[in-house]
């Protein structure tokens, strides 16, 4: 066993090592026979379509496109406008690869037509162990092609109970393909080593032949008890130590009834299966261990889908097993006895996802049940009665005909089991012929996405050819143009109309098979000529109508000019002097007499057209300087510094009046006869008293008022015993 094992990991690692060397899934594959050859002779380089022009080009066609089938090569169609005399553009060339099949691509209807499933996959799909297409050990709804084949050999390690069995199977297999909806399949159990952990588990080992026979059966109790059920494994009934032997084929046919590839929504056949032992005597089967020797039936279907575009295969398989009885004569007790071998029939359900079928590695996961139906011999399994395995791994292609396959097997119920464990190596080739392709044709219509633009606009027109070939052969895309230039490649361009004049050009595009077959088609542009633009047109405002003598007024020019062209302005006055230069100007009135002055602009484009405009200003004579001037006054009592009601009505007053001109103040000047006592002291106190009041009732600030004392007029009286309010605007002095 472990012999077996280190063999298959090297032999994994030397194909692994060999398939480095061709993991490139980037290279470009022809389809299989005649074709093969002819698309190799063309260009290899992929077109890189430019996104922002096929976005443009989404917009409805503004020219009719002309179109010219071509055999062999041919010279481009001619446009119906007559092309204004330009340099002819180099040719602008590129390739569109072919599409790869069953990716989702669109076919020609020629070739659908000609064979509607004829479309070579890009890898060829891979059988399962029983030799049709499928995965590890499920199938897909296909069936192979007409003269199509398949071979593989598999090396399948599984659990089983009772008795903690282990299997390692060596199955080939091969496939072939009668014609598209039927094909024939060939798999025997070339060699199967059966490995018994525990022995006493089961009632053909040898351990238990003493136990007493249970009924009629081929087996023993399991326990040294009559009546008591045996032990077996329903699927290898006969084992019971380690051991190996060839077990049985399975002859089969498959009929499809829905195919992917035709069209249908998904993939749907039937199976049918022959299994045909190798050995049939008892004593035969008790050595060999892993087979029924009986003739038994099967009927299966299998069903799968391809979901998001082609990335995921889905599968399901469903199958039963028709398990016929045996009889044999063996001597008991020196009698000869007929016993018997009932064994319940098999369905067998699975479910499973292969992922990136396109590609050069795909990976794959199974998850497969085999349920016992009927009543066969009383079975005591020590377990679950039932076995559920998952399988996951990958599939790596070594050539586009050649795969290996990886996969971990695991027993999900079988819980009692010592080595739940298992794998699934497999490598196969298979080859799906090519059909004959009907005879070639290329087409190619040409479209615009608008029909003209304005002379000097640099604007681009967006340029496409829809191409097809019958066939499906790569084509390669040659633009020009009788003036302009060609941005891109591909069936996407761009004709630039920078440089060139007022007049129609023509776009030519021809394509090419690299089979001796091309096309060609036409587009026609018309460059209008560039329109005249209007004169500009000219407004001046002035910041200020008013201003006074010495001030400097701004004046504005707003110019409209549909040309686009640099502006160039000049200005004049008849009165004071322009400061300034562009479309703001300041008009400096500097000496001016007060009188209306006008200000006159004018701006010129490039294209010599001009315009004028007039703003006008009104000089004044300046104002003359604020003076400071007495207001009121607030009159004492003898020897009394205190402000009595007039008094604070008139501090009241002056209060506003410095509320309405915030940068004016106020001079407070105090008075004091001379006969009364401390006279110079009191007329402060007098002054201060009003500022005192102002400050506290009316919130002057204190800076704003000033307070200050005079002299006395001598025999002035009542005249000496007063406050004088004198208000001083902004800009006075007192």
């Amino acid at each position: 066993m472990k012999v077996l094992e280190r063999a298959a990991i090297l032999v994994v690692a030397i194909f692994l090592m060999a398939a480095a060397g061709f993991a490139d899934d980037t290279k470009p594959r022809a389809a299989d026979g005649p074709a093969s050859a002819a698309a190799n002779a063309t260009a290899s380089t992929s077109s890189a379509s430019d996104s922002k022009a096929k976005a443009a080009a989404a917009a409805p066609d503004a020219a009719a496109p002309n179109s010219t089938p071509a055999d062999g090569d041919t010279a481009p169609a001619s446009s119906a406008a007559a092309p204004v005399p330009a340099t002819s553009q180099p040719p602008a060339a590129s390739s569109s690869a072919l599409a790869k099949p069953n990716s989702g691509a669109p076919k020609s209807s020629a070739a659908m037509a000609a064979d509607e499933d004829s479309e070579q996959p890009s890898f060829t799909p891979m059988p399962a162990l029983d030799g049709n297409p499928g995965l590890f050990t499920l199938e897909t709804g296909e069936t192979l092609p007409k003269h199509g084949w398949s071979l593989g050999v598999g090396l399948n390690k599984f659990s089983r109970m009772p008795g903690d069995i282990t299997s390692l199977q060596l199955v080939p297999s091969v496939g072939y393909g009668i014609n598209r909806w039927f094909s024939i399949f060939f798999q025997i159990n070339s060699w199967d080593y059966i490995h018994v952990g525990e022995p006493s588990l089961l009632s053909l080992a040898s351990v238990n032949a003493a136990n007493p026979q249970y009924k009629n059966t081929i087996y023993n109790s399991i326990i040294p008890s009559t009546g008591f059920p045996p032990a077996y494994v329903e699927d290898a009934p006969f084992a019971s130590h380690n051991g190996s032997g060839v077990g049985e084929m399975d002859l089969g046919f498959k009929i499809g009834l829905l195919s992917e590839r035709r069209g249908k929504p998904i993939s749907l056949s039937i199976r049918n299966d022959f299994y045909l032992p190798t050995k049939t005597g008892l004593a035969d089967l008790l050595v060999n261990q892993v087979q029924y020797g009986k003739f038994n039936y099967g009927v299966g279907l299998e069903a799968s889908k391809t979901f998001f575009h082609g990335g995921i295969t889905a599968t399901a398989n469903w199958a039963y097993r028709f398990t016929r009885n045996s009889s044999y004569t063996e001597t008991i007790g020196g009698v000869p006895e007929t016993v018997v071998l009932n064994l319940a029939d098999q369905m067998q359900v699975g479910a499973g996802l292969l992922i990136f079928p396109t590609k050069r590695f795909q990976i794959m996961t199974e998850y497969d049940g085999t349920v016992y139906i009927g009543k066969g011999i009383q079975n005591t399994t020590f377990g679950a009665r039932d076995p559920v395995d998952n399988i996951i791994g990958f599939r790596l292609y070594a050539w586009k005909w050649a795969a290996l396959d990886m996969g971990y097997r695991y027993s999900l119920d079988l819980t009692n089991h010592r080595d739940r464990n298992g794998f699934i190596i497999k490598a196969g080739v298979a080859h799906w012929p090519a059909k004959p392709l009907p005879p070639d044709v290329v087409t190619a219509s040409c479209a615009v996405d608008r029909a003209s633009v304005k002379e000097g606009s640099e604007d681009y027109i967006t340029a496409n050819v829809s191409a097809t070939d019958a066939n499906g052969f790569p084509l390669t895309y040659q633009w020009t143009a009788t003036g302009g230039s060609i941005d891109g490649s591909g069936p996407y361009v761009r004709w630039n109309s920078n440089g060139v004049g007022a007049g129609s050009y023509t776009l030519t595009s021809r394509v090419d098979n690299g089979a001796g077959k091309s096309a060609s088609c036409t587009a026609s542009v018309t460059v209008q000529p560039k329109p005249v633009p209007p004169p500009p047109t000219m407004t001046c405002t002035a910041d200020r109508s008013t201003v006074l003598a010495g001030e400097r007024a701004e004046i504005t020019a707003n110019v409209n000019d549909p040309s686009g062209t640099a502006i160039r302005f000049s200005w004049q006055t008849n009165g004071g002097q322009v400061i300034g230069s562009g479309s703001i100007v300041q008009l400096d009135t500097s000496g001016l007499a007060p009188g209306i002055y006008t200000v006159t602009g004018r701006a010129e484009n490039e294209l010599h057209s001009a315009c004028d405009c007039t703003a006008a200003v009104t000089v004044q004579a300046p104002p003359s300087p604020p003076q400071a001037s007495k207001v009121s006054a607030c009159d004492f009592a003898p020897g009394s510094a205190g402000a009595d009601n007039v008094c604070k009505r008139n501090l009241d007053d002056v209060a506003v009046r410095l509320q309405g001109d915030p940068r004016s103040k106020v001079v407070l000047v105090g008075y004091a006869d001379l006969h009364e006592a401390r006279a110079a002291r009191l007329a402060n106190e007098r002054a201060a008293s009003g500022q005192k009041y102002l400050q506290d009732k009316q919130g002057v600030d204190a800076s704003r008022v000033e307070v200050r004392t005079a002299a006395a007029v001598a025999g002035a009286g009542q005249e000496n015993r007063r406050v004088d309010i004198v208000f001083v605007p902004d800009g006075a002095s007192y």
